[in-house]
């Protein structure tokens, strides 16, 4: 399911359907509106609260809204495990009941109202990301684990460009440490592509022989952010050696080529480590081999206004060969994108053989 997923995802990023597009495409949250700032600022109270007698809270401190009036009482079967921390609790008009958001110990009363200051981040310039990042970047793995999670949620929501100009303040052991530890698994792509701003040759030696692991584990997205980290600390040179790995011939398989493919397109998005240039070749390549997916670099090759491709895409559509229909689907919809004559034209003679 996990690798379901991810494909899902990375169809959604290469056919230019994510919504947020804003964000680094490999670790963004997968509900982006679902992050713990977003949940806070959705509330129309927010409270920090203690238990009382007969399942019933008391609120302690106001993080946002209204003091409520009388206990409170959550929803049927919200009721988790209580230790000495209080219980930040949510309150929505929409929904008239309260929620649980985890516990949170007293003292963080003015980091969960601090939180809520924070307003999307889809129209934050470079500035503001790097203020915003600063902010968050002492925070990830706190012992405060919702200081942790929010900590971890903003800055995998960040664009890749933004995330690289935190590489003055990682630390690339620490962040192997992350990457070793079980039960960070769900976090390792943020932190394999920190890895790849913080660390040196020893940090892509150590990545490199990770890799192989993690394709075999079929973990895709660690898989796509240790791919992007190495392209980020090998540069162009490093291009081929992806090529030949995972977008090649026999070797080509769908985690893979998946995995290989986000991680080129994160990079051809950003342009500064490895050139579009050098990732539209590799898109060459690519296209050029016998797999089912030709079609998964159409939508890069759209936005990066490449209509030279169109014949590529017109010949693979009129080849016959076996393709997934995302594939399919995608070569089609450049092809009408194309400002070019010629890509009409093969759109009208692919249709009167029946071929789309």
């Amino acid at each position: 399911m996990y690798f379901l997923r991810f494909v899902l995802l990375l169809l959604l990023i290469l056919l230019g359907l994510t919504p947020v597009s804003w964000a680094c495409a490999i670790c963004a949250p997968a509900d982006a509106a679902g992050t713990l700032r977003q949940r806070l600022r959705a509330a129309d109270v927010v409270v920090m609260a203690a238990p009382t007698v007969g399942n019933a809270f008391t609120a302690q401190q106001l993080i946002k809204g209204g003091w409520p009036q009388g206990p409170i009482r959550l929803a049927q079967g919200a009721l988790e495990s209580f230790t000495v921390s209080p219980l930040v609790l949510l309150y929505r008009n929409g929904t008239a009941d309260w929620q649980s958001a985890g516990q949170l110990a007293s003292h963080h009363a003015d980091w969960a109202r601090r939180l809520v200051t924070f307003a999307d981040a889809t129209d934050s310039t470079p500035s503001q990301w790097t203020a915003r990042l600063g902010a968050f970047l002492p925070e990830l793995e706190s012992l405060e684990p919702l200081v942790a999670q929010a900590a971890y949620e903003e800055i995998a929501s960040a664009p890749y460009a933004s995330l690289r100009a935190t590489a003055p303040k990682l630390n690339a052991a620490q962040l192997v440490r992350w990457l070793d530890t079980p039960a960070l698994t769900a976090r390792r792509p943020l932190y394999a592509l920190l890895l790849g701003f913080a660390g040196n040759q020893v940090s892509a030696d150590w990545l490199q022989q990770r890799m192989a692991g993690v394709r075999g584990a079929g973990d895709g997205p660690t898989l796509s952010a240790m791919l992007a980290a190495w392209l980020e600390l090998r540069g162009p040179e490093g291009v081929a050696w992806v090529e030949r790995q995972y977008l090649s011939g026999p070797s080509a398989h769908e985690m893979g080529v998946s995995a290989a493919l986000l991680a080129l397109s994160v990079h051809g998005a950003d342009g500064q480590r490895v050139g579009r240039s050098r990732v539209v070749q590799a898109y060459r390549h690519f296209i050029a081999q016998s797999t089912p997916w030709p079609g998964l670099v159409a939508s890069d090759l759209g936005n990066w206004e490449r209509w030279e491709f169109g014949p590529l895409f017109a010949e693979w559509l009129a080849s016959g060969k076996p393709q997934a229909f995302a594939s399919r689907y995608a070569m089609v919809f450049f092809l009408m994108r194309s400002p070019r004559p010629e890509a009409r034209a093969a759109l009208e003679s692919l249709r009167a053989a029946g071929m789309i």
